[in-house]
């Protein structure tokens, strides 16, 4: 929470190898064909990106969502950006790929494909000085850990495009609801348009004395004896303290001076345990390093975001699958255990994308005979904060009840939610609430939502504009980030304090 963070700024870039119910609304200035590529930010305009590479640029336009079209006056040009037509025009919404305009839209169906352009970062203030520190949030939930509501999950915080819609399932692990009333406080708090699908609870059983937990594709598992290490070391030293208790006291790291994938340790020793199916827990979330890479990619791509984009959507998610190699070069949180013989063994690998809200999850691990266990995490400096790990003995694989919200508020005011979702803009907020099962003290709560989310662009990103350092983080991620480290570092510093401080809205 999903873009925040490094897989944004991957499926994007990774286009580089391959490029050279509101009444309508009509906006009243007219625009020359001809000075369509170099459109005044000042005035409004609206461009089609469409799928099969065409763009018509329209300088007015009504929507009509009764019949899905937008239509106006403008240009068609052709994937060569020639101009083709020019005149009237009545463009179906469901051929567009990506919509790009400077004009806020109140049409649900197009604001769900726009991407807003020709904001200044002095809207929020505080990032102005550092552009690529503005607070991103995807959408933010809050919900009561028993004395007041808390950030506790982000949703879908790699989905940066419409191809990239995903379901994020995040572990409410401090949540305590009051009795079985569950309320879940929804905000959009950065400049961002999100497309939420649903918002839904699972409720998982636990077991006498236990926790429920999440592996990172998505199955529940019961456990018990859930257990600190005795030790741990990193290259500070001893770091027991702040992985021992989920308390918001976290272990991060500098980042490396010369290479932002330079990879670090953290040895922990669980002491004795005996042969029982066994999992490492871990809460985690990112640090502002992968936001800052996402900023920056944008930045590269410039005013022609919106065009790389939408050549995302026309390769589908099959494209951005194949175009994966900074997130790759940056990876997860690496686990590894000692066998008997004291050799290193890697059993898998925890992802959490987001610098937001930490998520708990679990990995099992694989049998081993009774003895000391010693587990090695390998992870990229500068690029997490740990808040938790543990080992817990596994129980069985348990099915939730999946829980609809029962009563949805924007404000005071009871909305029925469409059937495509909700689409929220900067400063929105819903409230969603749930009816737990009875015993709801005996359920492990995890929020399940689907969508994806556009970010807006920054007029000061646009001083970055780069092709070549774009397709560099493309075709040998490895060598820019050796290259943006120098940057990355002198910005490292103030990046936290600016980013929270840059909210949209506040809490």
């Amino acid at each position: 929470m999903n873009a925040s963070a490094v897989h944004r700024s991957v499926v994007i870039l990774a286009l580089l190898a391959g490029l050279p119910a509101c009444a309508p609304r009509v906006v009243r200035t007219l625009t020359p064909p001809e000075n369509a590529r170099g459109l005044d930010k000042r005035s409004p305009y609206l461009k089609a990106h469409m799928r099969d590479g065409r763009v018509y640029v329209l300088s007015r336009w009504a929507v009509d969502d009764g019949a899905g079209t937008v239509s106006g006056e403008g240009v068609l040009l052709g994937a060569d950006r020639r101009t083709l037509e020019q005149g009237p025009v009545a463009i179906p919404i469901g051929s567009v790929a990506l919509f790009e305009t400077n004009v806020v839209q109140k049409s649900p169906a197009v604001a769900a494909l726009a991407v807003i352009t020709g904001i200044s970062a002095a809207v929020t203030g505080y990032c102005l000085a550092n552009t690529k520190a503005c607070f991103g949030s995807c959408p933010t939930f809050y919900i009561s850990d028993g004395e007041r509501p808390r950030l506790q999950a982000e949703g879908f915080s790699a989905s940066v495009a419409p191809s990239l819609e995903a379901r994020d399932l995040d572990a409410l692990y401090r949540a305590k609801p009051d009795g079985r009333r569950l309320e879940v406080r929804m905000t959009n708090e950065a400049l961002e348009t999100h497309v939420v699908r649903y918002v839904r609870v699972l409720a998982a059983r636990r077991p006498p004395g236990g926790r429920v937990f999440a592996t990172q594709a998505g199955e529940l598992w019961q456990a018990t004896q859930v257990s600190a290490p005795t030790s741990c070391t990193a290259a500070e030293g001893g770091c027991l303290d702040a992985v021992r208790d989920l308390d918001w006291n976290e272990r991060s790291s500098a980042s490396d001076p010369d290479d932002l994938a330079a990879r670090e340790t953290m040895e922990l020793d669980f002491g004795r345990v005996g042969g029982a199916p066994l999992g490492v827990v871990i809460g985690s979330r990112q640090t502002l390093l992968s936001t800052f890479l996402f900023y920056q990619g944008l930045g590269y791509m410039g005013r022609s975001a919106t065009a790389w984009l939408s050549r995302l959507e026309r390769g589908g998610a099959a494209a951005a699958r194949r175009l994966d190699g900074v997130r790759r070069a940056l990876g997860g949180i690496e686990v590894l255990v000692a066998d008997p013989a004291g050799r290193w063994q890697r059993v898998g690998e925890v992802y959490e994308t987001g610098p937001l809200a930490t998520d708990v999850k679990i990995l099992r691990l694989p049998a081993f005979p009774a003895g000391r266990l010693k587990v090695r995490l390998v992870l990229t400096k500068g690029n997490w904060r740990l808040d938790y790990v543990a080992l817990a003995h596994l129980g069985g694989r348990v099915d939730p009840i999946s829980l609809d919200p029962v009563e949805v508020r924007k404000g005071d005011v009871p909305v029925a939610v469409p059937a495509a979702g909700l689409t929220t803009l900067p400063g929105d907020e819903y409230r969603f609430a749930y009816e737990l099962p009875p015993d709801p003290e005996g359920y492990e709560l995890f929020l399940d939502t689907r969508g994806y989310y556009l970010e807006w662009m920054r007029d000061e990103w646009m001083a970055d504009e780069d092709e070549a350092l774009a397709t560099l983080l493309l075709r040998d991620p490895r060598r820019a980030l050796r290259l943006l480290a120098p940057e990355f570092k002198k910005r490292e510093a103030e990046m936290e304090g600016m980013f929270w401080r840059s909210r949209y809205v506040r809490p």
